[in-house]
């Protein structure tokens, strides 16, 4: 017998509300619609009333936003998705912490993927470490202090951006490597962290590596170039990146 979970629904669009509780109806069986709610003071009481499984939330409401209103919660032990239309900072955030969000329209496809997800989290018992990850990031925007929470086979890893040497592809997995030496297995593709991390502060040198700039040790020059990394690992540069990356490179370092 399939395992059951309960989702509430906080949108104050009623179009947009209604949309999305048809499509849980229709492509996600074992998923319970048990509030729907207008705005944040009512998804509150239905949270603390119901404690679900699932939450989708819309990041822009008028009495308080998506992300006030989490932060005004006392109960987090859910899986969070959100649902916006578009608000780039935000979306910034929800990547780095690892929650799934939807763009609306919302499609089938992108809901069934977002609620497997959230169900095998739950099964991880990750809830509140990846929203305690959001508010962080929320709360402190400076670049020293930004967290990343990874998706990895024991549940979520957090780790500070600033600490990240290097990625290295693994087909649909990537290595992460941080500057004490630790290598991290994270479930997400190379691109996937490419999309996600500042671009002042990383560079994608070759179709299987991703470096932070500022841990480059040396570049060495040659047909085929190289960065060595503060580590001593040495990676290849693609030719189509080089011009690229010795631009970063010369805006970052002084020389001498």
């Amino acid at each position: 017998m399939q395992k059951k979970y309960t989702c509430v629904v906080i949108d104050d669009e009623l179009n947009s509300r209604q949309a999305l509780v048809k499509k849980i109806q229709l492509a996600c069986p074992s998923l319970d619609v048990i509030a729907e709610c207008v705005n944040g003071s009512e998804g509150i009481s239905a949270i603390l009333q119901h404690k679900p499984d699932i939450v989708f939330l819309d990041i822009e409401m008028p009495d308080m936003t998506g992300l006030q209103m989490i932060k005004s919660l006392s109960y987090r032990d859910f899986q969070l998705i959100f649902t916006t239309a578009f608000n780039q900072y935000a979306l910034d955030a929800i990547k780095l912490s690892a929650l799934s969000y939807l763009l609306k329209p919302i499609s089938i496809d992108e809901l069934v993927e977002a609620v497997t997800q959230a169900q095998a989290n739950i099964e991880k018992q990750v809830n509140v470490v990846q929203i305690e990850a959001l508010m962080h990031m929320m709360q402190h925007r400076e670049k020293s202090n930004q967290l990343l929470a990874l998706s990895v086979a024991s549940g979520i890893e957090i780790i500070n951006v600033n600490e990240i040497s290097h990625m290295v592809a693994n087909g649909n997995y990537t290595f992460i490597h941080t500057i004490d030496k630790k290598q991290i297995l994270a479930t997400k593709t190379l691109k996937d962290f490419d999309d996600i991390l500042p671009k002042d502060q990383f560079i994608r040198i070759h179709n299987g590596s991703l470096i932070q700039l500022k841990y480059i040790k040396k570049y060495i020059r040659s047909e085929g170039a190289q960065v060595e990394m503060q580590d001593g690992t040495k990676l290849d540069v693609a030719r189509r990146r080089k011009e690229e990356l010795i631009e970063m490179i010369d805006r970052m370092m002084l020389r001498v």
